[in-house]
């Protein structure tokens, strides 16, 4: 394959992560591209090197035990399909992984990646300044441009993670232009509804920094951003938003789901209820929202004052339980360690610190969202696993920072 072509090749197999924040469609036709290339490649003829990879055994078993599912499941076509369709998407960490990588290849995720979440953003100042009248701004929500408020603030944690890294290591872009951007990011969070990125920011940020900085450097961040989270917390969309999740967990007690935080805690009751009924085989791939009606019309769990199809419980490994057992929840959690055990070894590259800081993002973000079934973050998940970090044969990178102001 000439050199023009594996540049193509490359470019669409990164082209998603640059329009998960703006459009789902384009994320998949140039992932549709990327596989027309990719039979034409041949790089198909290099599948062994798939095994090597140490997510190998643990995810093909994953994929595996959910097809098994649907021969004890009761689900009807429309929801076996949504349950085991998100699972093709990881077609991209197999065949990303017989890719011939090198470091100005990687370098394409991250650029793509904060590219992408740049273009939102002037999207999300247009509709904040009312510039675009016919795509309003929703002030529930915040200025939050083409995308879903709750994957947006996600990813924008993501993002101030790495460029806490490219800050120390310079290696993307200067440090006046990473510091613009973590201003821009910062602000369009705390002016965002999403409040489990907002709280993944509180949680992960300063272990980041405290992985990344030393000695006084450490502090000076640190108190950054103390003052940023402070910063966040004056936002009146943040104020309502965690006015409005405490409230919610106050009705609970008086036997009120009919809340956002409310339908969450019956989701999961749901799901543990299935899990311990169905320790083994679960109740099967696609059947969770036949069993919470059937749990509902028992009495077995309170019912809602108006029909409600409750697909997924909100929390990935949840729905793994309920749906495939205790054997469906380790080999999905076995498979999550595979990808984040090398990176956090190789933290000190940039490919294991992007890699890193998006599993961070995912592993915790799963427990208030089913993030293994949300289209974005499964492919994000399959193409970042994709990269070589476990492989150290030639290493792209020094495993040392650049600058040694920061340690």
């Amino acid at each position: 394959m000439n050199a023009l072509l594996q540049k193509i090749l490359f470019l669409f197999f990164c082209l998603p992560i640059f329009f998960f924040p703006l459009s789902t469609a384009a994320a998949g036709i140039s992932g549709g591209i990327f596989i027309l290339l990719y039979i034409i490649s041949g790089y198909w003829k290099k599948s062994r090197e798939i095994t090597a990879r140490p997510w190998f055994v643990p995810l093909t078993l994953l994929i595996l035990w959910t097809l098994l599912g649907t021969l004890w499941s009761k689900a009807s076509l429309h929801d076996t399909w949504i349950a085991i369709s998100r699972l093709g998407y990881f077609f991209f960490a197999y065949a990303g992984t017989t890719l011939p990588w090198n470091g100005s290849r990687f370098r394409m995720i991250p650029v793509l990646f904060l590219a992408g979440l740049l273009l939102n953003w002037i999207v999300g100042l247009c509709q904040w300044v009312g510039v675009w009248p016919w795509h309003p701004l929703v002030p529930m929500l915040g200025p939050v441009g083409y995308a879903n408020h709750i994957f947006l603030s996600m990813t924008l944690t993501m993002a101030l993670l790495w460029i806490a890294y490219d800050i120390r290591d310079k290696v993307l872009i200067p440090r006046w232009a990473n510091a613009i951007l973590a201003g821009a990011f910062l602000l369009q969070l705390g002016m965002g509804a999403g409040r489990t990125g907002q709280l993944l920011f509180v949680i992960l940020m300063p272990l980041a920094v405290w992985v990344l900085f030393k000695g006084q450097w450490r502090y000076w961040a640190l108190g950054g951003i103390v003052l940023a989270i402070i910063g966040m917390g004056m936002s009146p969309i943040v104020q309502h938003r965690a006015q409005e999740g405490l409230q919610n967990l106050k009705v609970i007690g008086k036997g009120d789901y009919d809340t956002s935080w409310g339908l969450r805690v019956l989701m999961a009751q749901g799901a543990l209820y299935m899990g311990v009924q169905h320790p083994i085989l679960g109740v099967g791939t696609g059947n969770y929202a036949n069993e919470m009606a059937q749990l509902q019309k028992n009495h077995i769990l309170p019912s809602l004052p108006y029909p409600l199809i409750m697909s997924q419980p909100q929390n990935s490994y949840l729905i793994e339980l309920a749906m495939l057992g205790i054997p469906g929840l380790l080999l999905f959690v076995w498979s999550l360690w595979a990808v984040t055990a090398p990176a956090w070894r190789l933290r000190a590259t940039p490919e294991g610190w992007f890699v890193l800081v998006y599993m961070a993002v995912f592993i915790t973000g799963s427990f208030s969202d089913t993030l293994i079934w949300g289209y974005a973050n499964v492919f994000s998940l399959a193409i970042l696993a994709a990269l070589p970090i476990p492989l150290v044969r030639n290493r792209l990178y020094d495993a040392t920072p650049t600058d040694n102001r920061f340690t």
